[in-house]
């Protein structure tokens, strides 16, 4: 059985950058619908198991693809965001490889807001590590599960899904992003680049 990520802060917490009714209802009703979908899924494929029946195949894993990636993108991205705006900071580690990947860091950021204003409808951008080309890449993931990489590690996960900003940005999807910036805790991403070293 899968579970909704624990979160280490209250809605309010991130005011006024994510207004409270909106996490509310991303996390509740969204997050909550993926998660239970991942799980009724998954008891299908028991089932199928259980009576040697593979009749929908195809559709039980198009639905797994995007539910599992659903539930997967969201936990990681909600572990991503902190109430103490502007407090933490990249580590000389990853800052030193970026540049080494990227050319430099202004290259890098230049990618990254590239990337999350040019996303071709419903998506997320993703900063992640591919461990088999051995490289740091950005890449723009559309809905939940297509034009991903299959050995790619992430760690930065942003959600620019319309339902991720409506409610309180409406189309403004720049000012949304500017702001989303203020709450990233980038701790995560540095935990999340050194354990790339332990696996």
């Amino acid at each position: 059985m899968y579970e909704m990520k624990k979160l280490k802060y209250n809605y309010k917490d991130l005011e006024p950058y994510y207004d409270s009714n909106m996490f509310n209802y991303h996390y509740n009703t969204l997050y909550k619908g993926y998660t239970d979908n991942l799980n009724k899924i998954m008891d299908e494929f028991n089932n199928n198991r259980k009576n040697s029946d593979f009749s929908n195949i195809q559709n039980l894993s198009k639905r797994l693809s995007f539910n599992a990636n659903a539930y997967i993108l969201h936990g990681l991205f909600f572990e991503n965001l902190t109430p103490m705006p502007n407090k933490t900071l990249l580590s000389n580690e990853l800052v030193n490889h970026i540049k080494k990947d990227f050319g430099s860091y202004d290259a890098f950021i230049d990618e990254l807001n590239a990337s999350l204003l040019n996303i071709e409808g419903p998506g997320w951008v993703v900063f992640g590590y591919d461990k088999y080309l051995d490289k740091l890449l950005i890449i723009q993931i559309e809905k939940h599960q297509e034009l991903t990489l299959i050995d790619f590690i992430p760690l930065l996960v942003i959600d620019v899904w319309e339902h991720s900003y409506y409610l309180q940005y409406k189309t403004d999807k720049k000012e949304y992003i500017r702001n989303l910036f203020f709450i990233l805790d980038f701790n995560v991403v540095n935990n999340r680049y050194n354990s790339i070293y332990m696996i």
